[in-house]
């Protein structure tokens, strides 16, 4: 028991060397200044980090690209209720990395310079990588400024580091001491500090500097001048072309929701709900994904699945009514061939539409709108199996539905190409798929060079509270 007590000991004392040391560099106080109209010098991605507790929300993308609209790189009009569009303009010249990579968002979705606004969120892009890049450099740009800074400087890091060892040590000789059969001291200890480290790395996150929370303060006050106004909630995105600069700030601020849901540009594209430029014009498809007994099939196996459905339901209805003839309910002489009807009607239909699809394809052109893969057969005695969708939009209607592919062909397809497929109509499976145009892709992101820094995975993922609502 010595040695527990001894481990609890030690413990407890890294607890307290990890407490005090957070509080020591807590992020200091912002105090919201005055009301004030003049924008300074800060872009609206870093306004929206060093007024959101140092950690970026998601209006940062929107909030940029209605700063890039307000300085002339993109315009956005406003069609009609339901349709706005962004079009490049010109050669931006030297933009922010952040700025840089909204914009090539822009470009990769554009056809003839035009994206609507609505389709921000398509694209092949991993969003997660995207929003990472994105977060980094906009950290990398406060840093050089002097607004934010690593909450553990590398010499408490290594402190805490190196007295996590402590513990973790104590812990291998307690456990060693009390099973000596087994030797599990030393997992036990690596497995200490593992858990140690990662909960020091967890409370990890950026800190703002003094000056950080002055220029915090000050657009605190520049937020309160917007809400006063009551102009910005309900202004769209294609109203920066008479705001300028001041509706970028007052959705970073988060006072120009409307403006910023308008963008979708950090957004998950809907599974269910997705924009289409095919035809010439952008519009929006409304992608169903049917049940799967009869539909999203491949016709081969259909084949062997439906013999099978009517041998089990024809063997259940012979037991059926053998206990049925068993009390006289059911002629017994009728009692084998009404079994083989009732299998013959349950492997009918399925029968007929693989036959079906087996002699005859339908050939489609269109563009891939969505591409979705969904786990139907995890477990932990089997590996992953998956149903791969693919939704085509034709250009003749606006609700699709999603047909079932191979997951060989899927994976060579992206949302946004151009294919000729030949599917089979009555239990909607694409046999074979061709690329005739591919979408630009964005697949990678600068994240390494000038750009690359210490910030943890899980910063500006979660977001505690907002200083700028309180």
């Amino acid at each position: 028991m010595a040695f527990w007590a001894a481990a609890v000991a030690a413990l407890l004392l890294w607890l307290l060397l990890l407490l005090a040391m957070a509080l020591a560099t807590r992020n200091p106080e912002v105090i919201a200044g005055p009301p004030a109209g003049e924008l300074a010098d800060q872009s609206p991605a870093v306004v929206d980090l060093i007024t959101g507790h140092w950690r970026l929300t998601g209006e940062a993308p929107a909030a940029t690209l209605l700063d890039l609209a307000a300085r002339g790189v993109v315009q956005i009009e406003e069609i009609g209720p339901e349709l706005s569009l962004v079009r490049l303009r010109h050669d931006p010249g030297d933009l922010n990395p952040y700025e840089k990579l909204v914009l090539e968002h822009l470009q990769a979705l554009a056809v003839d310079g035009v994206v609507a606004t609505g389709a921000l969120a398509e694209g092949s892009r991993d969003l997660s990588r995207w929003w990472k890049s994105f977060r980094r450099k906009v950290i990398v740009d406060a840093r050089s400024q002097g607004l934010s800074q690593p909450r553990w400087s590398r010499a408490q890091a290594a402190v805490l580091t190196a007295a996590a060892g402590v513990p973790a040590l104590a812990i291998a000789v307690a456990v060693t001491v009390d099973d000596r059969k087994h030797s599990a001291g030393p997992g036990a200890g690596i497995v200490s500090w593992v858990l140690l480290t990662l909960l020091m790395g967890k409370l990890n996150g950026e800190r703002g500097t003094r000056r950080g929370a002055e220029l915090a303060g000050y657009w605190l006050g520049v937020r309160k001048h917007f809400a006063a106004s009551g102009r910005f909630p309900q202004l769209p995105a294609a109203s920066v072309t008479l705001w300028g600069r001041h509706l970028a700030y007052a959705a970073a601020l988060g006072v120009a929701p409307t403006a910023v849901t308008s963008l979708p540009v950090s957004t998950p594209a809907d599974d269910r709900r997705a924009w289409s430029d095919y035809g010439g014009m952008w519009h929006v498809v409304t992608v169903r994904y049917p049940r799967r007994m009869l539909w999203a099939r491949e016709p081969r196996p259909m084949l062997l699945r439906a013999l099978g459905a009517g041998a089990l339901a024809g063997f259940w209805a012979w037991v059926v009514l053998l206990v049925a003839s068993a009390f006289g309910w059911w002629p017994d002489a009728l009692r084998t061939p009404s079994a083989f009807v009732v299998g013959a009607l349950v492997a009918a239909v399925p029968l007929a539409y693989a036959i079906s699809d087996l002699t005859r394809k339908a050939e489609i052109e269109g563009q891939i709108v969505r591409l979705r893969r969904v786990d139907v057969g995890s477990g932990e005695n089997r590996g992953h199996s998956y149903v791969h969708w693919c939704a085509i939009d034709q250009g003749r209607e606006r609700e699709v539905k999603a047909f079932g592919i191979s997951g060989t062909l899927w994976g060579a397809l992206a949302e946004g190409d151009r294919v000729r497929a030949r599917v089979g109509p009555t239990l909607g499976w694409i046999s074979e798929i061709e690329v005739a145009e591919r979408r630009q892709r964005q697949e990678r992101y600068d994240d390494t060079g000038e750009y690359r820094i210490d910030a943890p995975e899980n910063l500006g993922e979660v977001r505690i509270s907002d200083p700028r609502k309180e």
